[in-house]
């Protein structure tokens, strides 16, 4: 189990080429070719988890399936991820070794949530970014997609805006981060979001 950092910073789109400009004047560098991200999060019938979420508690997860094409997913390209907030930090599990077909249909049996069934799935174009030794991500063209008992795309709204992430380890200082990333902060999560747009709007 690794413990990191996550902070959202708050950068509009329109000043994405200022931003990439402070990337590079600051040693900054590409760290992967842009790539498609797609997830479909899964929820119990409550929403317990969008609800944990809205209202911070902890513990609490996201259970997600994860793939690299904008398209459904598929049987060799997909990873089950769960991310977990508690009191000690954030981590994340990734496992290869499930069955896609079978939580697309009829769910995933969690611990703490029960029954979770795909709810949204989120799409976007990601770039990556090395810095003062920190991961950054850029999140553009941002798509979400509430999805029906099979996992298909039945409605859709688009992010106007891009999301920007600071992923570090658990031991770089936040004072670290704050003077490093001089950036305001922002609370985001796209799951959250997806559920307020699609489902509550």
């Amino acid at each position: 189990m690794s413990f990191r950092k996550e902070e959202k910073l708050h950068v509009n789109k329109n000043q994405l080429l200022n931003l990439l400009e402070w990337v590079y004047k600051n040693d900054g560098y590409k760290l992967f070719d842009t790539r498609i991200v797609s997830s479909t999060y899964l929820d119990n019938d409550q929403m317990k988890m969008f609800h944990d979420s809205e209202e911070g508690v902890v513990p609490r997860k996201k259970i997600r399936i994860r793939s690299y094409t904008k398209q459904a997913h598929e049987l060799t390209q997909r990873s089950l991820e769960i991310k977990t907030s508690s009191v000690e930090g954030r981590y994340k599990t990734t496992n290869q070794d499930f069955d896609l077909n079978r939580i697309m249909t009829i769910g995933l049996l969690d611990s703490d949530y029960g029954i979770c069934k795909p709810k949204v799935r989120v799409s976007y174009k990601r770039d990556y970014y090395k810095i003062h030794n920190v991961r950054l991500t850029i999140d553009r063209n941002i798509e979400y997609i509430k999805v029906n008992k099979l996992g298909n795309g039945t409605y859709k709204k688009r992010e106007e805006d891009i999301i920007v992430e600071v992923k570090a380890n658990n031991f770089v200082p936040i004072e670290y981060l704050h003077k490093k990333f001089h950036f305001s902060r922002i609370r985001f999560s796209k799951y959250s979001k997806a559920i307020n747009l699609l489902y509550f709007l």
